[in-house]
Parts: structure tokens; C-alpha cells; sequence
């Protein structure tokens, strides 16, 4: 985990199941993930409450169904973390949207795979 995902609001016990489930996912569906990121009200110390939003890079090579690669992810977080609410946006360098811009931008990197 990054220094600056130390500010983050996400138990140690979170992070260490997103981190899992995304490793899970990507394994399932057979492409390799680049970088995890948290964006929106969790990376705010001040706030409290919210969902988690997560932004996950993948490979250039992407999945021929990144569908599949989000519900195999969500199942996976369930797993993880239980029943929350999590939004999952899959970053598989495909399409150039300012919503994916600005998740970039505002969030905070988890981990980098590379």
C-alpha cells in the first residue's frame, strides 16, 4: 500500500480484502491488473460513512468481457468484505471518459502492479 493510502478510511482487514478479491477476479477471468485505486468519499479523513469506490486498471490485453471481470470482482469483495456497498469502475484503457479522468485524478492508489 502507498504512504498516501494511509489517510484513507478503510480498515487494514478492507484493504487487504480488496487487494485479494482483485487478484481473485483478475486470476478467474485471466487478464492482470495494473493498479488499484480508491476514490470519493473514503479517501476524505473528515467524512463519514459513504461506499467504497474503487478504480481498477487493467491490463492493456483487457478481458473480452470486462462484464464478466466486474461481477466476478463484486462476488469476490463480497467474500471479502461481506455485504457494503462498493462501486466498481474497470479501467481497461479502451475508452477515454471524463468520469474515468477524474477517478484518476481524486483517487488514491492502493497498490501498483507494475
Amino acid at each position: 500500500m502507498t504512504a498516501a493510502a494511509s489517510a484513507i478510511r478503510l480498515s487494514p482487514q478492507e484493504s487487504a480484502g480488496i487487494r485479494r478479491a482483485v487478484i481473485s477476479a483478475c486470476s478467474e477471468v485471466g487478464t492482470a491488473w495494473r493498479r488499484i485505486m480508491l476514490f470519493g468519499s473514503r479517501t476524505d479523513p473528515g467524512r463519514r460513512g459513504g461506499d467504497i469506490d474503487l478504480l481498477v486498471e487493467i491490463a492493456p490485453n483487457p478481458p473480452a468481457d470486462t462484464f464478466w471481470l466486474t461481477q466476478r470482482l463484486r462476488l469476490a469483495l463480497e467474500d471479502e468484505l461481506g455485504e457494503q456497498r462498493i462501486d466498481v469502475v474497470i479501467d481497461d484503457g479502451r475508452t477515454e471518459d471524463p468520469f474515468l479522468a477524474l477517478a484518476r485524478e481524486k483517487g488514491i492508489e492502493l497498490w501498483s502492479n507494475t
